[in-house]
């Protein structure tokens, strides 16, 4: 149960690192839109 919890903590801190870098990344909407497809399609790929 201790595990879960850490490994839990560990992902929802990693998700909201993840969101913050994209909110302040010095990009423009539609290239991180584009960025963010690509990165995911190489993710669902493996």
């Amino acid at each position: 149960m201790r595990l879960i919890s850490c490994l839990s903590g560990v992902l929802c801190g990693a998700a909201v690192g993840a969101v913050a870098i994209l909110l302040l990344a010095p990009t423009s909407g539609s290239e991180m839109r584009k960025s963010v497809m690509v990165k995911v399609g190489s993710i669902v790929d493996k």
